[in-house]
């Protein structure tokens, strides 16, 4: 691409530079701030033709992704250095926005140095673009994680440990109309970059980060949903640019309930919504999340199937390089919702299929066999979820919606329902089993022990005990089985879950801890529609007893659209002390004996502290 011009000016840049000091400096005797939109340092956002971000993801110690759109497919480049102002001796890196990603693109960053802060930039062909909220607000940038030799000390530190915090958040509607939303823009977003930005690492949005919205049964639909806020949302677009996120889906960010969408064998139903509306979550969302050997990429087609045959047939396809560790299920007949969710005269084979091996480029062995001769869409699911390692804490990043069973509400101890699949399931059994890590962080879009009743749109006899099937309580041999295997970890297992518009700490075990942190922006959920447990004290969820520590129980006398409390997590691992060198300048770090983890609680529009739990790690038992 043609190179564009200095960021700070050739004639700016041969000054002589006495001192930089948060983007101004001294040159010739003359105070000159960079950038200045007078000289052209930069370019009106919208005079460059990106449409949105940039947004950070994918952080680690030596690296990071930058995620941008714009209005055509375009080449760009990821201005990155370590001090303003950013020049043409500045390092960059390309990226490539493609029409098939919906003008989408990443740019990988690699060889960072590790906990240390970078300014960044997006060069396009019509300018820097000027990346700033306002122009009284900082200039962009991020910190790579700490490794560990940052923190090494032989005597004090010889694990070389480090503190970690990370923002926590799940629900985020911006619709005040029809899906119980607040702001169209988060104050809950806006409190995390003002009161927390050089303290969280990270930020992680666990579920229903855009709720229905323009959908038109397309899956540009979808994509016009997440279109409209991103752009919509200036406070979650404005935390994302100065904070590397991490994500999860769940039931809104797909369209609806997709219950058995996972379960090989089932017909026609809302279920087959899933990977239309996940193709689109790939492409704004899902590019910030680690990968695995087991993460993939959607595909959609068109294919013909014969009656009795097991092959699927898509002589357009190249399905040699599929890979079956990645694969979920297959759907025929997937689609996506518009304004309504159920359609009329769905195709004959519609429903959820195995893949039992790839035959050559262009056919699938499939089951069970379809029964008619049909030319039929489809959709290839792969597996969403996800791990990452930072210091001595594994996150463990579950698909509760993707892969999942049909539900039973007569036999929720029904031993064929399963809410994790088998190959996910496994994935995180042996995933937990093998780590050294100190603490063990699951992040589910659902919640294991706090039922999600419809008592907040319903008020019919038992509305508030009759779990609708959303999260564990409805899965309960699954549930029990995993909290069982968790509870045998010699370490804390703290589990982050969402979908219900209310925090609360729950204790499962002396080992296990379900932690909800929201809403971010969703109005609230009175304390019926958690099952009414109490406002602290112990409580049978569904023959298991826990002890509520702390639940934002909001009164079931309240309609559901006057609750606007909102809330979000900062969660802070201690894991070693700055003290002073025995002489000179500089710290030295003394490792605590037993780290701690505090899960804190803040109002989201004050980001005041609401509540603060403290875990050590030895309180496992």
């Amino acid at each position: 691409m043609k190179k564009s011009r200095s960021i700070a000016g050739p004639s700016r840049i041969l000054l002589t530079m006495v001192v930089v000091l948060g983007g101004a400096y001294v040159a010739s005797g003359q105070v000159v701030r960079w950038p200045d939109p007078v000289a052209n340092d930069v370019a009106p956002y919208a005079s460059t033709r990106l449409t949105h971000g940039p947004l950070l993801g994918r952080l680690s110690s030596r690296g990071i992704c930058v995620w941008a759109r714009t209005r055509e497919p375009s080449e760009l480049e990821v201005v990155f250095d370590t001090r303003l102002p950013l020049t043409d001796q500045s390092p960059r890196t390309p990226l490539v926005t493609r029409a098939e990603d919906d003008m989408t693109g990443v740019a990988h960053l690699h060889g960072l140095t590790p906990n240390t802060r970078y300014y960044y930039a997006v060069s396009t062909p019509l300018g820097v673009a000027d990346l700033r909220p306002n122009p009284s607000e900082p200039w962009p940038s991020f910190r790579t994680l700490p490794d560990e030799r940052s923190h090494h000390d032989p005597l004090h530190n010889p694990r070389g440990w480090f503190n970690i915090t990370f923002a926590i958040g799940h629900c985020a509607s911006q619709d005040p109309d029809r899906s119980g939303g607040q702001y169209v823009s988060t104050p809950a977003f806006d409190s995390i970059r003002r009161r927390h930005a050089q303290e969280a690492m990270f930020g992680i949005v666990n579920g229903d980060v855009i709720y229905e919205e323009r959908r038109d049964g397309t899956l540009d639909g979808v994509r016009e949903n997440y279109r409209l806020y991103f752009s919509r949302g200036q406070s979650f677009s404005n935390l994302f640019r100065y904070l590397p996120g991490a994500f999860t889906f769940d039931d809104h960010d797909v369209g609806w309930d997709i219950h058995g969408c996972g379960q090989v064998g089932l017909g026609e139903g809302p279920h087959l919504i899933r990977d239309i509306g996940l193709r689109a979550y790939e492409d704004y969302l899902e590019w910030a999340n680690p990968r695995g050997p087991q993460s993939g990429r959607i595909r959609l087609g068109r294919a013909s199937v014969k009656a009795g045959s097991p092959l699927l047939v898509d002589e357009t396809a190249d399905f040699s390089r599929l890979d079956l560790a990645t694969i979920s299920t297959l759907h025929l007949g997937c689609y996506t919702r518009d304004e309504a969710l159920r359609r009329r005269n769905a195709p004959r084979n519609a429903g959820v299929y195995g893949v039992r091996r790839i035959v050559d480029a262009h056919r699938l062995e499939i089951e069970p066999a379809p029964q008619f001769d049909e030319e039929i869409d489809y959709s290839i699911g792969v597996h969403h979820y996800y791990d990452w390692r930072v210091g001595n804490c594994h996150f463990f990043a579950l698909d509760t919606r993707g892969e999942r069973s049909n539900r039973n509400p007569r036999d929720r101890h029904d031993p064929k329902l399963f809410l994790l699949g088998p190959a996910q399931e496994k994935w995180l059994t042996d995933g937990v089993a093998a780590s050294d890590a100190d603490f063990i962080f699951l992040i589910s879009p659902d919640p294991w022990t706090i039922y999600h009743t419809a008592a907040h749109v319903s008020d019919a006899p038992g509305a508030d005990q009759d779990d609708k099937g959303d999260g564990f309580p409805s899965f309960l041999r699954q549930r029990e089985r995993l909290l069982e295997f968790l509870d045998r970890q010699p370490k804390p297992v703290l589990i982050f879950t969402g979908d219900v518009h209310a925090s609360a700490s729950v204790k499962i075990t002396d080992n296990v801890w379900e932690m909800m942190c929201g809403p971010l922006g969703s109005t609230g959920h009175p304390i019926a529609t958690l099952g009414n447990p109490p406002r602290g004290g112990m409580w049978d969820s569904q023959g298991r007893r826990v002890e509520f520590r702390w639940v934002t129980g909001f009164p079931n006398n309240l309609p559901y659209e006057r609750i606007r409390n909102t809330y979000y997590g900062i969660v802070q691992v201690n894991n070693v002390l700055p003290v002073a060198r025995p002489a000179g300048p500089g710290y030295q770090w003394a490792a605590y004996d037993r780290p701690q983890v505090i899960v804190r609680w803040h109002d989201g529009y004050t980001g005041r502290l609401a509540y603060a739990e403290s875990i050590t790690a030895g309180d496992a038992k």
